[in-house]
């Protein structure tokens, strides 16, 4: 309903109900009025009263039956006042009109009770005087302008209340609206009725509703690119540490034959590629970090998918002077990865077992084989003095989510002595015997 249509109903509706009390107390109090003057009592003291008048004007004026024209002058001012003269049986004036002897003999004058004549004196002699008014005429005007007044009172009060109730609405709105510029978009904006002023709540709503979904995503997005980096961050320290050692290695000779060199300078050239590729991609979540991300995984081999990648990591914690014992039996079918998740998974792994091992215990690593997964496990028994694990949630965290990404899931279980996480990679067998490779 529009606000043209609620003034008009309103205007309308008080003035129905301002008009009803109109005729309704004008009719109450004319009733009143009448009851009032109907009362002989009341209607001889108002006879009386004008008696008394007119006998004061006639004696003023020194009236007598010949110039009773006189008296003109005094009903021009009460015309609610009607009086008869006659003396002894004779009407000598009418107020009515002016009579000469023989309109006086020709005229048929009422007669009316005894008690209703009253004496008067003029000049010349006594006379009868008989006298009507319209006393409650007054009382009518008195009546009809305090009902008129009292109506429109009525109909100002009604207008009035109805356009309050929109001032208040009004008024509500724009404390909402201060609510609101002070940040709390949890708020909601007061809706009352179905009109203009009711449709630009809900507009409030939805506007508010719309700025916290930006703010909301600006913020998820500002929060995913943060932990991109640090994850990023955090992968970029693993693949470091591992360039240093071999570097070490070959700076100081540690290498039994030539082509040990080559397989050393092989892995601090893949491991610092691995580098450029997470310096590159840290480097693309900065510049579009608003972008949804891409994940190019798809299926591959099993064995040319994990194999290096896995072998590496053993040589890799071996020459950390950790005691790793693997069982993988490399069964024919496909893997769904994504070759840097899988190496930045491997080297978070790495770089928490190298931490918080125990480096007398063994480290194990095993392969389980589902309907349409894999499962490989990693398992390390936690040193001294590591109980808490605090340090592993970044680099668990990153590795839960690439897993995740890839459609596999990562389950890590840990206590104070054990530390073991389970990756479980989307699998597809291939018919075929199980290849055991050495």
């Amino acid at each position: 309903m529009s606000l043209y249509l609620e003034l008009f109903l309103l205007l309308f509706l008080a003035g129905m109900i301002s008009l009803l009390f109109f005729v309704g107390s004008r009719f109450v109090i004319e009733q009143q009025i009448d009851i009032y003057h109907q009362d002989k009592n009341i209607v001889q003291k108002y006879n009386e009263k004008y008696i008394s008048q007119i006998q004061k004007f006639i004696t003023e004026r020194g009236i007598s039956t010949k110039d009773l024209w006189k008296l003109n002058e005094w009903m021009n001012n009460n015309r609610l006042i009607y009086i008869q003269i006659k003396k002894g049986n004779e009407w000598i004036y009418s107020s009515d009109f002016a009579m000469d002897e023989e309109q006086a003999d020709v005229y048929d004058f009422l007669l009316y009770p005894s008690d209703s004549y009253y004496d008067i004196e003029l000049s010349d002699g006594t006379a009868q005087v008989f006298i009507m008014g319209m006393y409650s005429y007054n009382a009518y005007m008195v009546a009809l302008i305090f009902a008129i007044i009292v109506s429109f009172l009525l109909f100002f009060v009604l207008t009035m209340f109805g356009i309050r109730r929109k001032i208040l609405y009004i008024n509500q709105l724009s404390r909402d609206i201060e609510i609101l510029e002070g940040g709390n978009l949890e708020y909601e904006v007061h809706m009352q009725g179905n009109d203009e002023i009711a449709d630009l709540a809900a507009g409030l709503n939805s506007m508010k509703a719309s700025f916290k979904n930006q703010i909301e995503e600006i913020e998820r997005l500002t929060r995913t690119n943060q932990e991109m980096v640090t994850e990023i961050s955090h992968d970029l320290r693993t693949p470091l540490t591992s360039v240093l050692l071999y570097a070490e290695i070959l700076l100081g000779g540690k290498y039994a034959e030539e082509k040990n060199k080559q397989e050393y300078l092989n892995k601090i050239i893949k491991k610092i590629q691995h580098m450029k590729d997470l310096s590159d991609r840290l480097l693309a979540y900065s510049v579009h970090s608003m972008e949804e991300k891409y994940i190019p995984a798809g299926y591959v081999p099993l064995h040319s998918a994990l194999y290096d990648e896995l072998s590496d990591m053993c040589s890799y914690l071996s020459e950390q002077g950790l005691k790793v014992k693997e069982n993988l039996r490399w069964e024919e079918g496909d893997v769904f990865i994504y070759g840097e998740y899988l190496t930045r998974i491997l080297d978070n792994i790495s770089s928490n077992i190298l931490k918080y091992a125990d480096a007398q215990a063994l480290v194990l690593i095993w392969d389980e084989y589902y309907e349409d997964e894999i499962w490989i496990t990693f398992e390390n028994a936690c040193g001294r003095g590591n109980s808490g694990m605090d340090s592993y949630s970044i680099g668990i965290r990153n590795v839960k989510m690439m897993m995740e990404e890839m459609g596999g899931n990562c389950e890590v279980v840990q206590s104070k002595e054990q530390f073991r996480i389970c990756l479980r990679f989307r699998y597809r067998k291939n018919d075929g015997k199980m290849q055991t490779v050495s």
